[in-house]
């Protein structure tokens, strides 16, 4: 790779997408505790023991209802934050053999930013559905329904990182063919 084609590289995107449909699905948690404030019980379950029982209760209140939603835009506005500044840090390893410096600062970076931001959807996934839950079902509703969604936000995490493994691959090809 020449000189001149090292430096139009640009720096990787954020993939914002995936941080709008997050804090679409905040909003949309959100507006369903606004619209059905009313039937959202007094009592809302707030904390479950390592067994999935409910063992700490709070009365409702616009912060009870609205902590959840509240949390993961703080944990979306963090991780997009946090997107923004290392973007232009260099990695802390050496390219693969035969694959050249800045081709795989870039793709790794950019595999990392996405990386990023599909665990921060699958995040945003997670804590709307345990709110949904502590909403709407009852607290001694079966402990599948606490443990299944965390394991498939494990699965979920994973698959990224596969995905971005895999994004990393084609981003190599694709800078390295521009030679």
């Amino acid at each position: 790779m020449t000189e001149t084609a090292k430096k139009n590289i640009p720096l990787p995107g954020v993939h914002r997408g995936w941080y709008l449909a997050s804090g679409f699905l905040v909003g949309l948690v959100a507006a369903t505790g606004s619209l059905a404030w009313s039937t959202i019980p007094q009592s809302l379950p707030m904390h479950w023991d390592g067994a999935g029982n409910v063992d700490r209760y709070a009365e409702k209140s616009f912060w009870t209802v609205f902590t959840g939603p509240l949390i993961c835009l703080g944990l979306l506005l963090f991780l997009y934050a946090t997107a923004l500044i290392i973007r232009r840090f260099p990695l802390n390893n050496s390219a693969p053999y035969g694959v050249d410096e800045q081709v795989h600062q870039r793709a790794g970076m950019d595999s990392t930013l996405y990386f990023l931001a599909l665990s921060a959807f699958a995040l945003s996934l997670l804590i709307g559905w345990m709110t949904l839950r502590s909403w709407f079902l009852p607290p001694e509703a079966s402990d599948l329904l606490l443990v299944l969604p965390t394991l498939a936000f494990l699965g979920v995490v994973a698959v990224a990182g596969l995905l971005a493994w895999r994004r990393y691959g084609r981003l190599v090809a694709a800078l390295s063919a521009e030679d």
